[in-house]
């Protein structure tokens, strides 16, 4: 492999992601270079994913069956506040056509959120720290990218490919549970 190319393999098992706007060279040396990258990751028990309309690339772990395979990429635990936050921004993003760039204002997420604050919280400042501290970390992962405007922020096209359908039918069949129990 040429370094370009191997640079693009280290930056895609870092990621979170790559894209064209962030990292333009790494970018078109992975459309470049696609077959190559998809087998060496595939190497590891990876798979890439190339979106090339919204022009980003990123590994996740291979579907490897029943097979014990060691894993490769870091997962970050993800709070329950992490979770609905992810949940209601994917839904924004499925709204909106393809391509299209969706902004989203922090206090519309914390007050469409609220309704997973549990009964009994009666901390308000609590839970704006929450609801913050879960803002932050998808920033920091590159799910929501900045804005001109403070407090909005862009969410990222990969939402639409991190989670299928089923995965997401889980997790709220999983919140319906856990709400039923609390319940009188």
């Amino acid at each position: 492999m040429d370094l370009p190319t191997r640079r693009a393999l280290v930056q895609l098992l870092k990621g979170p992601l790559i894209t064209a706007a962030k990292h333009p060279e790494v970018w078109r040396t992975v459309v470049r270079e696609e077959r190559l990258l998809r087998s060496r990751v595939a190497d590891v028990f990876l798979d890439l994913v190339v979106d090339d309309e919204n022009e980003l690339a990123f590994t996740r772990p291979a579907d490897t069956g029943d097979l014990d395979t060691p894993t490769v990429l870091r997962t970050e635990r993800l709070t329950f506040m992490d979770t609905v936050m992810l949940l209601a921004l994917r839904q924004r993003l499925l709204r909106a056509q393809p391509g299209e760039r969706v902004i989203v204002d922090r206090d519309e997420i914390a007050e469409q959120l609220e309704m997973y604050r549990a009964g009994g919280d009666t901390d308000p400042a609590g839970y704006a720290k929450r609801v913050t501290a879960s803002w932050t970390k998808l920033g920091k992962y590159s799910l929501l990218s900045r804005t001109s405007t403070d407090d909005r922020m862009e969410i990222s096209p990969v939402l639409r490919q991190l989670f299928d359908a089923d995965q997401v039918a889980a997790v709220d069949a999983e919140f319906r549970r856990i709400a039923e129990e609390e319940s009188p």
